[in-house]
Formats: structure tokens, C-alpha cells, sequence
């Protein structure tokens, strides 16, 4: 029986050495780490200004008086309240993009909504009232639209999480290890 001993071929030797090589380096190095970054919801905050400006609306159409007053606040309520929030936690590119919803979504809803209000029926003898219907019924489409991108989308804030310290990298910090189930007893 002859024994014949085969050398590893250098193509497999070098591809198995560079698949080793590979695995065995770290993704990052340290210094080039992004610090680590949570995002903190604060939409409740814009539904709470949404909620008084719908409130205002409601009760003006409830009054049903062509109180000016009222109308001009719910809109400047609606129109503002959101892009105010979104400047008091530092976001200036979320302000603007909510004050353009605000403003942008509705308006365009409103002119597709009187549209398709009057190709739907016949806006001939009552033309007026027809285009007003349907413009408020597409323009409180785009209203709702707006608050729903806005909330679930924009009201989001970045918050730097903490890092532990470099003096001692052994600390343990409350803040960075949160247990999923937490039990204590007291005797």
C-alpha cells in the first residue's frame, strides 16, 4: 500500500488564510466608533397642541357663528403648534418640513378633493357649494395625512447615550445596563 502525502495547494492555503484573517479582524477599530445614539419619541407633546387646535376648530363649528377670532386661532394653532415643538427640541429641519405639511399637504388634498368632489357630480347649478364640500372633505384628508407623517416620522429626537468613563472602563453605570426582568427582596 502506497502512501502518497498531498501538499496543500497555495490557492487554498491563501484563501483560507485571508478567510481567517478576515474573521478574525474587528469590524471597527475604536476611534472610529460613532458614539452611540437613542431615539426618543416626543409625538405626544405634538398631539397634545394638534388635539386643543382640532378642539378649537370643533368648537367654532359647533358655535356656528363665523367667529373670526376663533377660526384664525385653530389654524394658527394647527399650523404652529407643531413646528413650535419641533424648534424646542433643536430639530430645525423637522420645523420646517412640518410647517410645509401643514400648510402644503391640506392645500393640495383641497384642490384634488374639490376636483374629484365636482367630476363626481355635476357642478353646473350648485358650483359653489359643491367645490367648497368637497375642498373642506379633501383638505381635512390632508390635514389627518400631515398629523400622521409628522407624529409618527418627524417627532423624533436624537439623544446621545452615555458613555462610560475613560479613567475607569471597569465602572458599571445604571444608565447603560438596564435589565429586561428586575426582581428584589427585603428582609
Amino acid at each position: 500500500m502506497l502512501c502518497f502525502r498531498t501538499m496543500p495547494r497555495p490557492r487554498g492555503l491563501l484563501l483560507t488564510a485571508t478567510l481567517a484573517a478576515a474573521l478574525l479582524v474587528p469590524p471597527t477599530a475604536r476611534a472610529q466608533e460613532q458614539p452611540p445614539v437613542e431615539r426618543t419619541w416626543y409625538g405626544w407633546q405634538n398631539l397634545i397642541g394638534l388635539g386643543a387646535a382640532y378642539s378649537l376648530g370643533a368648537l367654532d363649528l359647533a358655535l356656528d357663528s363665523r367667529w373670526a377670532p376663533l377660526t384664525i386661532a385653530s389654524i394658527g394653532t394647527y399650523a404652529l403648534s407643531s413646528p413650535i415643538i419641533h424648534m424646542v427640541h433643536g430639530n430645525r429641519l423637522e420645523a420646517g418640513a412640518s410647517f410645509g405639511l401643514n400648510l402644503g399637504v391640506p392645500f393640495v388634498t383641497g384642490l384634488l378633493g374639490a376636483f374629484l368632489y365636482c367630476s363626481a357630480v355635476d357642478c353646473r347649478y350648485k358650483a359653489t357649494r359643491d367645490i367648497s364640500t368637497g375642498a373642506m372633505i379633501g383638505g381635512l384628508a390632508g390635514m389627518l395625512t400631515a398629523n400622521v407623517i409628522d407624529v409618527a416620522f418627524l417627532a423624533v429626537e436624537k439623544v446621545e447615550s452615555p458613555t462610560p468613563s475613560v479613567a475607569n472602563p471597569f465602572a458599571l453605570e445604571a444608565a447603560r445596563y438596564r435589565p429586561l426582568f428586575q426582581a428584589g427582596w427585603q428582609f
